[in-house]
Parts: structure tokens; sequence; C-alpha cells
């Protein structure tokens, strides 16, 4: 067949209602108004099937009961395949009135092609036989019977169908029957609690019927899985088990040896390849990129491949051909190679259907690329979707969908086999912000986007970007960030970078946009603040709305996204760190937030993974809590600090008591310490000026002070007086919570004493008093000690929020204890240290012990 020959309209028939049909009465009741839609609904649905015959009646009755149903209803559609359907009307009336109006004439009726799939490269064949009917009021009644005749003989005379007793509309009565000779056995399966089944002889024949009333549409939740329904439903079919299903597919997947064209090219790939997987390889991308995708699936071609010569000569094909193909090629030599049956709406879940043909929908290839030794296992065969075009990486390592199951046609197969997920893939996204100074209207920030595809998600992208507009591509993800940032003038300032590495199998993509004025003003506070919301991922997330939810909530599997957001600001911040992970049995979702000191960087790490293609509606609840939680940390507001660094809104007034108690406490007590005076034990001559390592020790006790100070009120003050921090660990609960306000509490005062410490230790040293040298010692001490506790109980309390900071803290535990180890021992024995230290307080005399003519020892200076 060719796409665009002509052929004449296949005829309609006009006969009277067969023998064999079944006479039923309508019966059910009238919608009300609400249910009503369009202005009209079906009082009356029949469909009866007679196997002996191979055909199919069908009525159905319509009523028109507004304005709009005049427009909607008046309009009779019957879809057929004509090369093996012939279509007869029975009766087209309109009962107006109690007047029956015949509108069945031969003439009026419409056939011609409708090609419905023609969008997915798909032409069927298919024809509609259209029949517009004239003069239409509110209140009549249409009555349409008809019959088709003949069936696909790629089935070999073998029936199954699906009987739906569901209905988008309201249907006040549906009748479904089957008429089949007594010798005939039909296999049949309920899915969600159909009418009963009601059985009876009729001459010679078993009938078989069920009747629903008053049926309404089965409503679903939004964005639920492809392979869920609640529709009731009967399977029949004929097809006892599933070999029965590989022995009708195997007739049409005998494989020939290639000729012609073909062969000369198989040959060609034979002689080129060094091993079996690089001819494998050849063979694969050939079949997936040069064999097109468009299928002629007219008559028995809806299911019967066509020749691998035909399929390779005029290079397209559908699912089958291409398999069809792929098969002849590696068979060809002596690589093991067989189609596989999948569905892919019900995928793993397509074993809960009954045997047959119709309970698939597409066809891949299972390629063995291992060589048999022993037991076979997942490794040893890749199971290849032909109409995948543009895939990367060696043959083991290409990406399947996830079909789960499959029928494997191959000789003696009976079960079902589970296609194990290959190479799913992920998508790396890093977004690094550069902020320029608040308020500075001049200053010109940028925006950088690496994204970075692997395996199936770069093979999806690849065939995505070749199929794509470079520019309108580059103008979309333009627009995202303006949208991103309306407040803002973003631009871009280059060209769109892009990578394919297909050998590899991944796909990578480079932004770069400028970024002005990115900063608003609040006028409440005439301060600064900078808005950060992870759009990027929040785009991709399944949000679900607050009612309650009564079906599976579908997830895109398989699926892992991994999400850096860096903000670059133009001075250091305070940001508190966080860390969490949420491991669910259909997903994982981890957050971190943390800041980077020697880069003025704020960063945010996201991660998400699906583990299954739903969650369980019985775990809906606990998905929209921990959707709500993931979306609450992708938006922040970075905010300008506050003159001193802090904001009174957020004062914690507890702990500003304390730190004046801290305060008044330090000074007191360092008062009285400052009056301790050990006296001088042994007689030197005192030195007039500091010398020696002392001058070191000088730059270090001096600087202390300041630098303690500026470090507790820059970056540890504000934590200790915020009312957000003194709260930030109650969602762990009120242990963990009470504890980490005691942490606080105990550095607040640490911290707060070792500063008043540190002035203490700076003015006996300049005042070269004779208690400095012990007090330092416990100065250094204390000071070790205090360190080393606070990490633990950091550690210990909140370790998940600092687990990037272990290094840091274990660096700073190791420099205050070899700065201890330094100086203790040098304050105990330097004689420098004894001459330099003996002035008293007040007029406390110095005590000398020397005996005479005893010699002094110089120990260390």
């Amino acid at each position: 067949m060719c796409v665009g020959e002509l052929r004449a309209a296949p005829p309609i028939g006009i006969k009277p209602v067969p023998s064999w049909v079944v006479p039923v009465t309508p019966g059910g009741k009238a919608p009300s108004a609400k249910d009503i839609s369009g202005g009209y609904y079906l009082s009356f649905v029949d469909k009866q099937v007679n196997l002996g015959v191979k055909s199919t009646y069908q009525r159905f009755v319509r009523q028109i009961v507004s304005e709009s149903g005049i427009q909607n209803g008046s309009e009779i559609s019957v879809t057929f395949d004509p090369a093996y359907e012939r279509v007869d009307f029975h009766e087209v009336t309109v009962w107006r009135a109690g007047q029956r109006i015949s509108h069945l004439k031969q003439g009026d009726f419409k056939v011609m092609p409708v090609e419905s799939e023609r969008q997915r490269f798909i032409y069927n064949g298919y024809h509609s036989a259209s029949l517009v009917l004239k003069d239409i009021r509110k209140g009549d009644r249409i009555d349409v019977a008809y019959s088709t005749t003949g069936w696909n003989p790629v089935f070999m005379n073998k029936y199954s169908d699906f009987l739906y007793f569901n209905a988008y509309d309201y249907i006040a009565h549906i009748h479904n029957s089957i008429l089949s000779p007594a010798g005939r056995v039909l296999h049949f399966k309920d899915f969600n609690k159909p009418p009963v089944r009601n059985n009876r002889n009729a001459g010679g024949n078993v009938l078989y019927e069920w009747n629903a009333l008053n049926v309404k549409n089965n409503s679903y939740d939004d964005n639920v899985p492809g392979w869920y329904g609640k529709e009731p439903l009967v399977q029949v079919t004929e097809f006892g088990t599933w070999k029965e299903v590989v022995d009708w597919g195997l007739n049409f997947y005998q494989v020939p040896a290639p000729a012609g064209a073909l062969k000369a090219k198989v040959d060609e790939w034979k002689a080129q390849s060094e091993s079996t997987l690089e001819f494998i390889g050849k063979a694969v991308r050939f079949v997936q990129d040069e064999i097109r995708y468009l299928g002629i699936e007219t008559g028995e071609n809806s299911h019967r491949p066509h020749k691998p010569e035909d399929v390779f000569a005029q290079r397209y094909g559908d699912c089958k051909d291409k398999v069809f193909l792929l098969c002849a090629i590696l068979r060809s030599n002596g690589i093991e190679c067989d189609p596989v049956l999948v569905d892919s709406y019900k995928r793993s879940h397509v074993d809960e259907n009954l045997p047959s043909p119709p309970a698939f929908n597409h066809v891949i290839a299972r390629v063995r690329v291992q060589e048999k030794s022993g037991k076979d296992n997942e490794f040893s065969f890749a199971f290849i979707d032909a109409t995948m075009a543009l895939q990367g990486g060696a043959v083991p390592q290409m990406y399947c969908p996830p079909y789960g199951k499959g029928l494997l046609l191959q000789s003696g197969q009976a079960h079902l086999v589970t296609i194990p997920d290959h190479n799913p893939g992920n998508v790396d996204i890093v977004e690094d912000i550069y902020l320029p100074a608040s308020g500075d209207s001049t200053a010109e920030g940028s925006i950088q986007v690496k994204t970075a595809y692997y395996k199936g998600d770069a093979d999806d992208f690849r065939a995505q970007f070749q199929e794509g507009d470079v520019s309108e591509m580059e103008e979309h993800y333009l627009n995202f960030y303006k949208d991103l940032f309306k407040h803002a003038v973003v631009e871009a300032t280059d060209t769109l970078e892009y990578y394919d590495q297909r050998e590899g199998n991944s796909f990578s993509l480079v932004e770069r946009y400028s970024l002005k004025n990115p900063w608003k003003l609040d006028s409440a506070t005439n301060k600064f603040y900078f808005d950060v919301f992870g759009k990027t991922l929040y785009t991709t997330l399944n949000i679900l709305p607050g009612r309650p939810r009564k079906d599976p909530v579908s997830l895109k599997f398989p699926s892992e996204q991994n999400y850096t957001i860096n903000v670059h600001m133009p001075d250091a911040r305070t940001i508190l760190a966080d860390q969490w992970e949420i491991k669910r049995g259909s997903y994982i979702i981890s957050f971190e937030s943390k800041y980077l000191p020697q880069e003025y960087t704020w960063q945010l790490k996201y991660h998400f993974k699906t583990l299954k293609d739903h969650v369980p509606v019985s775990e809906a609840k606990q998905f929209k809590a921990d959707m709500d939680k993931l979306v609450e940390n992708l938006e922040y507001q970075l905010t300008e600090p506050k003159a001193g660094g802090f904001d009174l809104s957020d004062i914690n007034g507890w702990m500003v008591g304390l730190l004046i108690a801290v305060g008044i406490f330090a000074v007191t007590f360092f008062k009285r310490l400052y009056q301790y005076s050990p006296g001088y034990r042994h007689y030197h001559e005192s030195e007039t000026i500091l010398g020696g390592w002392l001058i070191l020790l000088a730059i270090s006790v001096g600087f202390a002070p300041m630098t303690l100070l500026f470090q507790f009120v820059g970056q540890q003050l504000p934590v200790y007086v915020s009312l957000t921090h003194w709260n930030v660990m109650e969602a762990k609960g009120v242990l963990i919570s009470t504890a980490y306000r005691g942490l606080l509490v105990f550095e607040l005062c640490f911290n707060g004493a070792m500063i008043g410490y540190a002035v203490l230790v700076a003015v006996l040293f300049f005042k070269k008093r004779d208690s400095f040298p012990i007090l330092y010692i416990y100065y250094l001490g204390i000071n070790l000690l205090g360190v080393i506790l606070d990490a633990c109980l950091t550690y210990a309390l909140v370790g998940d929020r600092v687990a990037g900071e272990l290094n840091n803290t274990i660096v700073s535990i190791g420099r205050v204890m070899f700065f201890s180890a330094i100086w203790i021992p040098y304050l105990i024995k330097s004689s420098r240290v004894q001459r330099t230290f003996v002035n008293t307080y007040g007029d406390q005399p110095v005590e000398r012990e020397l005996s005479e003519g005893a010699e002094v020892a110089e120990p260390l200076e």
C-alpha cells in the first residue's frame, strides 16, 4: 500500500437487524440535570457479538435535552477497517412526540479515511461512515443500529476483547452479550466488580449477557499511573495460556535469511566488525537511526510485520517492522535475538490480564550480548527498543524503558519474562548565581547553569534537542530566568553551549546570563533582599492539592535529579546550616544548606529519586507532606544584614538577659582574679623589656581579645540571641530541642567568659604580672577543653547539619592543641618568663628564697 494511494470508498449496506440479535428492552433512569453533558445523554448502549458469523451488532439511543444537544448530538459516525470489515446499518430513527421519522438513506452516508493516528506516524487504513442528521430538535430521541461483519484474520479466528461498563457521561443502560457456538471455550476475568454474567443456551449456542444500569463516570484524581484503572470491565479471550499467545506470535516472526541489498549490508558489517558486540552495535544503530518510524498497519499488518527486505529498502517501519529487521540481521550472524511483546501503559501490571494478543501494544527485542556460560542472568541479554533513535552508549549499556514484563516470542516460552531496569540515567543541574552588591544599580552579576544528562535521560534529551530549534530553545531558557527574576534585568551573554558525548551517553548544556538589579527593596525596613527559588526542580515535582486522595499518585520512573544552587554573595553572611533526608518506599529526597565562608557562597543541594512509578494511595498523605517540605526548602530569602548584624524582631530577650548576666559576672570575677598574686619564688634580675619568644606571645595575647570579640559579635552573637535559631530544632521533639538550646546557653556563657578571660591575661601580660604564667596556662587548658566539649556536643545534637564542617572542626581543635603544646611548657620552664613576670599586685612583697652561694640555672629562653 502507498500512503498517497486513492481508492474507491468502501460501500455501506442497508439491511434489517440480523436474526441472531437478542431483543433487549432499554431500562435505567433518566439522569439528573447535573449528570448531563453536551446537551444530550445515552439512554441505551447495546453491543452483541456473534462468534460464529464474526459479526458485532451495536445500537445506541441518544436523547436530546437542550439546544446544545442539537449541535453536539446530531451526527453519527462509525469507524471500521475496510480491509476485513463490512458495515451494515439497520436503523437510523428519530422519535419526536411519539412519531417515528426514518433517516436511513444509503446515499446520505459519507465514507472517508480518518487516519486517527497519523500524528503518531501510523496509517491504519480506518474509514468512517458518517451521517449528518437533518432537522433535529430539542426533545428528539435518536435510535441507531448497525453491524460490522468480519474479523482481522491476523488473530486466526480466535476472539479476544475487553467489555467496558463505564461511561464518561451518564448512560442509563449498557447491555453486552456474546453468542458463542457451544464447542468454543471462552475465558473470562472480571476487573473492578462489573455486572454479573448470565449464561444460557440459545439454539446450539451459549449466550453470555451483562447488564449495567444507571452508569456514571468514574472520576479520577489528577496524576494517576497509566496502568491504573477502576472502571468495571470484563476481559474475554479464547487464548488459554501465554504459550498459546507465543505460538500465535511466532507465526509472524519466522526470520528468513537476508537476501539482496540487505544481505550485502550484513556482509559489510561482518567484515568491518572486530567483535560480536561491535556487529550488534552497528545493527542496532542502523535500525534505530536510519529506519524512520512510520507504520502501515492496515489489515493483518496491525500485528504482522512487513518483510525485513522491504523495510530495509523503504527505510521505514513501525515497532514490529524494526524488531523483525533487527532479528533478521543479528540471527544471520548467529546472534540470539527475539521479539518481546510489551504494553507501554500496563508495564509490569500486564500479568494481571488473561493471555491474549490485545494485552500488548508494542514490540521490543531481546538480544544476547554475552556468550552462553552456564546459567543466564539479566546481564546476558540487552532489551532494545528499536523505535528509540539516537541512543548512546554500547549495546549492553543502552537504556530500555521500564516495561517491567513482556512476552518473549521464543519457542517453548510459556510465561512472561521480567525486563530489568537498564541504565535509567540521571540529571545533574548546577545553578551559579553571582550577586552584585545590594543597592548598586550599575553593578552586574551573572547566572551560569550547567545541566548534564546521563544514560536514559541523555537519550531523551538528545532526541529532543535534534528535533528542536536551538534558537527557540535559547529563547525558552532565557525566558525561564526572566520569569524567575521578573524584577531584575536578565540577558544572555553567550550562545547555548552543548556537548553530546554519544559513546559515553551524556549530553551537557551550559547557559550564561547577565544579572542586573536582582535585589529588591523592602519599603517597610528600607533594606534589600534577594529571593532564592529552586524553580528548575519545582517544575518537575508532583504537587498535590490539599483534598483527600482516593487514587495512587503517578511518579516519573525511573528518575533521579541532583540539583545545586550556589548563591555567590558580595560579602560575608550568617547562613544557618541545615540537612535532612527522607527515604520512602517510592522515592528518596534529601536536602542540604551550608555556607562556604572562603567563597562567600550559600550552597543549596537537592536530590530527588523515584524508586517506583507510583505512590500507593495509602501513602499519598505522607507524599504530600514530603513534597510540601521540599517546596518549603526550595524558597528562601537572602536579606541584607541589619546594622550591627541584628534583626530586632528576632531578638530572644531571655538570651540577651543571660548575656548581660554573663558580662556582669565576668567583670566581677575577673576583677577579683586580677588581684591574685602568687608571689615570686625565684630571684632573678627582672627584665625591663619583653624579648625572645615572648614577642610572638605578645602578638597572640594582644590580638586575642579583639579577635574573640569580633567573632563573638559578628558570627556567634546573632545566633545566640536569635529566636529563629532558638526554635530551629523544635520539629525534632522536646528532648532534642531542649538539648540544643542548652548547647546555645553553654556556648554563650563560655565564649562570653573567655572574652573576659582574654582581656584579663592581656592586661596581666603587658603589666608583667607574676600571675600571668599560671593564669594563661589555665586559660589555654580551659579553652582547649571547651573547644573539644563544644565540638562533641554539637556533633551529638546536630551532626547532620554540620557534617560538611567536620574537617574544619578537626583542624581547629588541632590548631588549639598545637598552640597549647608549645606555650604551656615554655611558660613553665623558661627563665625569661621567670625574670619578666615578677610584678605583684599592690604592695605585696616578693618572696626571696635564693640561698647564699647558690647558682642560678638558665633554662629555656
